[in-house]
């Protein structure tokens, strides 16, 4: 009919498998270069979203998201959609406390795929995401020996005498006063530094350091069943650090690549989570 027809597709691929997605972005693209037709595409998948920024559905530019805030529901300009690890973090590293400690379970993931979880600087960056007896005495040194170690090139931290767990301490504070919108890196730094302050806690709670030193995987989860045990009737500390075992492990762990579940909670959760964690601490 040559008539101007705008389309508005609501999460038309959140129930399809991949060869499926595929297909329909290759049908959204081939309406997005009818001149009569415009599109408004809703979704709330990631991967779907940067997919179709990749394929050229939509221009970086065209590519928002809706951000909640103290006024209402705005958009913003998408933030991280390409890489954020190599376009925005790496070059950021050493003189960005956010993206430096974001780096972190990135950098692990990267020593797991290549070197495996025997390496040694596997184990110390493990000591940056969870509460072992070293992580009181790593220091931004230490960090920036196993970034450059990993992904080459020169640099160093303006203070590497600084402890990690005191800028993951200080990060994680500031992310959860922030308002409105809040990216990637802090969303990762306010996780680790909720983890980590909970599971300090409940070492510090339970005092068996047989019990802790015997944990050589999933921490969080056997720290919490341990101290259900030993303290049962104290409700409100085990209702947070159940929030925190459920809340924070999928937005620390990057191995997926996709990260839709750190992107996908909404920040508000995890700023209330910290407010209370800190009332209990």
């Amino acid at each position: 009919l040559g008539q101007e027809t705008l389309l508005v597709i609501d999460d038309i691929a959140d129930s399809f498998d991949y060869q499926n997605k595929y297909a329909i972005i290759e049908y959204l693209k081939e309406v997005s270069e009818t001149p009569n037709f415009k599109q408004i595409i809703l979704t709330h998948n990631f991967d779907f979203f940067r997919t179709l920024e990749s394929r050229k559905v939509a221009k970086y530019s065209a590519c928002l998201t809706a951000q909640k805030t103290v006024n209402g529901v705005k958009l913003e300009k998408a933030d991280g959609i390409r890489n954020p690890f190599v376009k925005d973090w790496k070059g950021k590293f050493f003189e960005d406390d956010l993206k430096k400690i974001a780096s972190i379970p990135f950098l692990r993931n990267l020593i797991e795929f290549t070197k495996g979880e025997d390496e040694t600087s596997y184990k110390v960056l493990t000591s940056m995401v969870h509460w072992r007896p070293d992580t009181h005495s790593l220091t931004v040194g230490d960090l920036d020996k196993l970034y450059l170690e990993v992904c080459g090139g020169a640099g160093g931290s303006a203070d590497p005498s600084k402890l990690v767990v005191d800028i993951i301490k200080a990060e994680a504070a500031t992310c959860a006063k922030q308002t409105g919108s809040m990216g990637l890196a802090n969303k990762v730094v306010l996780a680790m530094g909720i983890r980590l302050a909970a599971e300090r806690y409940m070492v510090d709670r339970l005092a068996d350091p047989t019990f802790w030193g015997s944990i050589d995987a999933n921490q969080t989860q056997k720290l919490l069943a341990q101290f259900r045990k030993v303290f049962p009737g104290e409700a409100n500390a085990l209702d947070i650090l159940g929030r925190v075992a459920l809340m924070t492990p999928e937005n620390i762990h990057l191995n997926s690549f996709m990260y839709e579940p750190i992107l996908d909670m909404s920040a508000d959760n995890l700023c209330r989570l910290h407010k209370k964690l800190e009332a209990l601490l």
